[in-house]
């Protein structure tokens, strides 16, 4: 096994711009236990994500902990007076604007000055003055690679593009001069003695972010599993260095496709693409950062030209993917960080962090964690209230989807919670380096007890991990169950017949959509779905369990779903 760890593990991390300097320490605290399987974030979750990614490739090719370690280097940059700021530094033609814009977010400023400004922009002239910088910087003022005079170090992606090249050392690789790619990840050695734990032959590091098509109005994962999109050079030099372009050209070149390749774009790359390009993909935090530009074909206009295609922060659409790597029977836990908000009163909403004064939570016990968090946006003046609504039904559309998993069996479990003042994390860009650390040691912390509990509790403990896994196998039976049940109620008004598929599949043009390619597989889906059918009966024909209110599934094993 590879120095520093002796299980496997998948591993979610929310975004939260600045939020994101808790996950160095705990990084470094999980993969002391685990090595790290799948790989997933948004935002700034997909920064660390990829930094993972690229110190958990150096330990699979080198056998040792040496990129976890590197994050010490960076724990030590992110605490340096103003260092988050210069990440997040703008280009020359926003300056003034960034100053303001960031004037207007500091937690000091009155509703006042707030509504002064939107009353300087009460005129088409002023509005437009206001706004064009960040349309015409691709709807942004950071485009993340701006260059700074006073040398206080490089901005985000250019610092991002740096760091995962010296933690993943490909030196050793053959490979070597080139940024890391998904498929260096999917190609990495497996860990020792773990062969035959994978269920697919090609995974072995499997990352994955989330950024947003804003175009398209929908989350896009990468790696991309289609060349959907095309790139043009020029438009990614804002954005990139220019080594990373220049790798993703070479990459596009074995890629056949022509209906990409159309007035100096490129198609895309999948697996070939640089893991950085992905990372600044999620990370587009709308307004602060640009948006990046790719293009597609409009299919709906056959023959016209591709045209542009923008992307936006993932956060929008999918801000902690947390179900992105399960399974009915895990083979090994998938852990999870995410971040919440103290009330105006400066404490945690959760009970016992109240009580004892913690600022990390994680479920006692498997009834533990079942409780709605509240958002509270009423205000003591009705401005305040009214934007504190506009707040409130954003971060419900964006994180309804997340929000709904938080809550579940073999779930709630698994996730560290991280709660934050104030002045901690988001768009507090001027963090001093007492702050920053404390974060820091937040998430050592957070790390410490994931593994505790999944590494170091007995099996007869309920919250161990193989309690766990239980918990998760009761669970999606129950919701299998339910849509056998489901089926087999369709399958016949008195009792389940398989007699409507089975005349359904009894030749390869019956019916005349989707047909079967050859003999075998017709035999084999009417084999699979007779079994189907013989379930569906079974679970019609057992006893229901009583309840007491509400709709639940018929059938569960016999009892009683975990809740």
């Amino acid at each position: 096994m590879a120095e520093g760890a002796n299980q496997n593990c998948d591993l979610v991390m929310k975004g939260g711009a600045t939020s994101g300097v808790v996950y160095p320490g705990a990084l470094q605290e999980i993969a002391s236990t685990f090595n790290l399987v799948g790989i997933g974030g948004t935002s700034a979750g997909a920064l660390a994500a990829v930094v993972a990614a690229a110190a958990e490739y150096r330990r699979r090719n080198t056998g040792t902990m040496a990129g976890f370690a590197a994050l010490d280097q960076v724990a030590d940059e992110l605490g340096k007076p103003g260092r988050l700021k210069t990440l997040f530094r703008p280009d020359k033609n926003t300056e003034k604007l960034f100053r303001l814009v960031m004037k207007l977010l500091e937690h000091k400023t009155t509703i006042g000055d707030k509504l002064g400004l939107v009353w300087r922009l009460r005129s088409k002239t002023s509005r437009q003055r206001f706004f064009e910088p960040i349309y015409n910087n691709n709807f942004g003022l950071c485009s993340g690679i701006a260059v700074d005079p006073g040398n206080e170090g490089p901005a985000i992606t250019t610092w991002l593009t740096s760091l995962i090249d010296a933690i993943a050392d490909k030196s050793a690789d053959k490979s070597a001069g080139r940024h890391l790619t998904f498929r260096d990840l999917l190609q990495a050695p497996k860990p020792i003695g773990t062969h035959g734990d994978f269920v697919d032959p090609l995974r072995s590091i499997d990352l994955r972010t989330v950024t947003t098509c804003v175009t398209f109005n929908r989350p896009v994962e990468f790696p991309l599993q289609a060349h959907t999109f095309a790139f043009k050079a020029a438009d990614l030099e804002p954005f990139f260095p220019a080594s990373v372009i220049a790798q993703m050209q070479d990459a596009a070149q074995t890629i056949d496709n022509d209906l990409l390749r159309q007035d100096g774009a490129l198609p895309l790359p999948n697996l070939d693409l640089p893991i950085v390009v992905a990372a600044r993909l999620s990370l587009s935090f709308p307004i602060l950062f640009s948006m990046v530009p790719l293009w597609a074909p409009n299919l709906h206009m056959p023959g016209s030209p591709l045209e542009r295609v923008w992307f936006s922060d993932g956060g929008i659409t999918s801000n902690f993917p947390v179900h992105r790597f399960d399974s009915i029977y895990p083979r090994w836990p998938t852990l999870a960080l995410n971040f919440q908000d103290v009330d105006s009163e400066g404490l945690p909403q959760r009970q016992q962090l109240r009580a004892n004064g913690e600022l990390i939570y994680m479920s006692a016990d498997r009834t533990d964690g079942t409780l709605d968090l509240w958002s509270r946006f009423e205000r003591d003046d009705s401005v305040s209230s009214l934007l504190g609504l506009v707040g409130a039904i954003f971060g419900s559309a964006q994180n309804w989807h997340d929000n709904a998993y938080l809550k579940l069996p073999g779930f709630r479990d698994r996730i560290a919670e991280l709660w934050l003042a104030k002045h901690e994390g988001g768009l507090n860009l001027d963090m001093d380096s007492a702050t920053v650390q404390a974060l820091i040691a937040r998430g050592k912390e957070a790390g410490r007890r994931l593994c505790a509990r999944y590494a170091e509790l007995p099996d007869t403990d309920p919250m161990s991990w193989r309690g766990h896994r239980w918990t998760r196998f009761r669970a999606g039976m129950a919701a299998l169950v339910e849509k056998i049940d489901e089926l087999g109620a369709s399958m016949g008004p008195d009792g389940v017949s398989e007699q409507e598929l089975t005349e359904l599949l009894a030749g390869l043009t019956a019916p005349p959509t989707f047909p079967f390619g050859n003999e075998a597989e017709r035999a084999a889906a009417e084999q699979f779905t007779q079994a189907v059918a013989a379930l569906a009966a079974l679970a019609a024909s057992t006893p229901a369990a009583p309840f007491s209110e509400g709709p639940r599934p018929l059938l569960e094993m016999g009892s009683r779903a975990p809740i």
